[in-house]
């Protein structure tokens, strides 16, 4: 029990450390432009989790808002760590989220008709294959010729964007008489609230229709649960672990490495694809041109990251960064801080556990060696992580 005790607070000292140091250098960048650090974490934590609000917000409000935005943050995290096991860098996450809303989009409004035991199906099942679809091309061109999948899920990242951009600036899918916005999908493809969408109940002081919670949280939990299932309780999860480990020592096992690639960026793809085709079935109803600039899929690098790609660490990442995201307008408006530092903070979490800097600085102190230089960011955690038994954390 002791050695489990310290192998479970070794693992969580990098994540925890990188949190305290972005926070600390945050608070040295608000000092240093006039701010009060004090103060504008004060409305991250007010805005974020409803706690210390200075004027008044609404706590169910403000924690309904964080959970609103982690659920997709959970899904788009198994789709980068699940690669990271396996020895590949999914930063496609972003133009996989975004196939997965363009075809939950095509789907909710071309059979708009459809009732929704029916038609809800249909856009989430949609979402998922062109997510995968999306992520196998850049799986494919890894195992049959090796082309990095740095380069080509980036590179699909802009593909799926300015796909986005065609489509409803002019494209097929814009409203007819709007503007850079498709036409909404129909009743029976839009994810059900947990409580009624309109004003026939208050609760908290507010309309039940502002807590905008749906049901896909239900999915994304459930979405947890497959990943750490798949990955501790499957074959494919020890085939997916062992490449990881070595392809060269993984092949003398008799495994398939290309396949197991392939197979594993369909599946990353799958989840980030159905995280769009929720975030579109659950919040907009539409696509419009935020979904140009956004970050959910990049962030998701960081949260596996940060999660030490486990299913318990990616949630707890996920609920951080979506609290970030919500307390950053509440921050804004209370203490006069822009709420671009919420984006300051996530690149320097991430920069801290890619730099592996806490580590660093802790063996400079003790002096011993650094990390091997030709080891690629991130993989230290992921090694690390997977030496822990499945039952310390990782189901």
């Amino acid at each position: 029990m002791p050695s489990t005790v310290r192998h479970a607070a070794g693992g969580m000292a990098v994540p925890i450390g990188s949190v305290v140091f972005a926070f600390l250098v945050g608070g040295v960048i608000v000092a240093a432009t006039g701010g009060d650090p004090l103060s504008a974490y004060a409305g991250l934590l007010c805005g974020g989790f409803g706690l210390a609000c200075a004027n008044g917000e609404n706590t169910a409000l403000q924690l309904s808002t964080t959970i609103v935005f982690f659920i997709p943050l959970i899904m788009t995290g198994v789709a980068v760590a699940l690669p990271f096991r396996a020895g590949l860098f999914n930063i496609g996450a972003e133009g996989q989220l975004l196939a997965g809303s363009v075809a939950c989009t095509v789907i909710g409004v071309k059979f708009n008709t459809l009732p929704a035991p029916i038609l809800l199906p249909m856009v989430l099942v949609g979402g998922a294959l062109a997510g995968a679809l999306w992520a196998g091309i850049a799986g494919v061109l890894k195992a049959t010729i090796g082309a990095h999948e740095v380069v080509t899920t980036i590179m699909l990242n802009y593909v799926a964007q300015w796909l986005v951009r065609f489509l409803i600036v002019g494209g097929p899918l814009q409203l007819p008489h709007g503007f850079s916005v498709s036409s909404p999908i129909g009743a029976g493809a839009r994810l059900p609230t947990f409580l009624p969408n309109d004003n026939s109940l208050i609760i908290f002081g507010l309309p039940a229709g502002v807590y905008r919670v749906h049901t896909g949280l239900l999915i994304a939990l459930a979405a947890l649960a497959v990943f750490a299932f798949l990955l501790w309780r499957t074959s494919l999860g020890y085939e997916i672990r062992a490449v990881g480990q070595s392809q060269r020592a993984a092949r003398y096992a008799g495994i398939n490495v290309p396949r197991t690639i392939i197979v594993t960026m369909l599946i990353a793809g799958a989840f980030s694809g159905l995280a769009g085709a929720i975030q579109i079935a659950g919040v907009d109803h539409n696509l419009s041109d935020k979904f140009f600039n956004d970050t959910t899929g990049f962030d998701a690098i960081a949260v596996a990251l940060l999660g030490l790609g486990s299913a318990v660490g990616i949630l707890l990442a996920s609920i951080l960064f979506g609290a970030l995201h919500a307390g950053g307008s509440v921050m804004q408006a209370d203490a006069g801080i822009s709420s671009s530092l919420v984006q300051v903070l996530q690149a320097l979490i991430l920069f801290s556990i890619a730099a592996n800097f806490l580590r660093v600085l802790g063996g400079r102190f003790r002096r011993r060696p650094a990390a091997p230089a030709s080891q690629a960011p991130g993989a230290a955690l992921m090694t690390e992580a997977a030496k822990a038994p499945p039952g310390d954390g990782q189901t």
